[in-house]
């Protein structure tokens, strides 16, 4: 199986969550073995571990927004008439593209706060921990928009539709 550069890049998300998630096992693993077999870790371990988590935690949570795999956005757009389902999506993502597009920009605030702030350990700048914060809800913020497109256009779609009589489905 191979996989070109396109797929890698519209999947980017899950490659970046994965690879984190992929770190944040290994250091644990690594430093839990350490500790054990010879009655000493990693010193940076937990540092590089939490990062790493916080990340793949962020990243893979635009990831399964863009797959629609968070459940409470999933349960809300399939209750009601089926008439009012498109109108309801659109709300929805309405929504979700105003508070995404809110956490950014506090999420660009908090990494001004702390622009001179280290990390304890490997004493590198907060920024790299922070812009977690910022991709993740970026990436949700753009999925937002899209799914706002998507069901504007279906919601119109149906009006369309139903004024010439023709069964929306």
């Amino acid at each position: 199986m191979s996989t070109t550069p396109k797929q890698i890049l519209s999947n980017l998300d899950l490659v970046i969550s994965g690879f984190f998630l992929c770190i944040t096992v290994l250091v644990v693993i690594v430093n839990v073995t350490l500790r054990y077999a010879f009655h000493g870790g990693i010193y940076w371990a937990e540092e590089v571990s939490t990062t790493s988590f916080i990340w793949s935690v962020f990243v893979g949570s635009a990831a399964a927004y863009r797959y629609k795999m968070h459940i409470g956005i999933d349960f809300i757009t399939r209750i009601g008439p089926t008439p009012l389902r498109a109108l309801i999506a659109v709300l929805i993502d309405c929504l979700m593209l105003a508070i995404n597009g809110y956490i950014v920009y506090l999420s660009i605030l908090f990494i001004q706060a702390n622009r001179l702030k280290r990390t304890p350990v490997l004493d590198i700048p907060a920024l790299y921990v922070n812009l977690a914060l910022t991709v993740g809800f970026t990436l949700m913020t753009v999925y937002a928009l899209y799914f706002l497109y998507r069901d504007f256009r279906k919601l119109v779609g149906w009006q369309k539709q139903e004024q010439t009589g023709i069964d929306f489905i």
